[in-house]
């Protein structure tokens, strides 16, 4: 079972730890959280969510760690 990542900000930090995961068979990243409009943001993980930072709360049971990076 792949560990679930969720990544909170996502400038250029974010997006190196994005192409981390991607390397990385045994992790899966399953949201990217952004205080931007989540619309305006496009990412490399077509799989993954893209939601603003006020919805992490509701993603607590679907993430198994979280990468600050903002």
């Amino acid at each position: 079972m792949a560990i679930r990542i969720g990544i909170y900000g996502y400038g250029n930090l974010g997006r190196g730890v994005e192409a981390s995961i991607r390397q990385n068979p045994d992790m899966e990243l399953v949201a990217v959280f952004t205080r931007r409009d989540p619309s305006s943001l496009k990412i490399q993980t077509e799989s993954a969510k893209v939601m603003s930072v006020n919805d992490v709360a509701s993603m607590k049971d679907a993430i198994d760690v979280m990468i600050l990076c903002g």
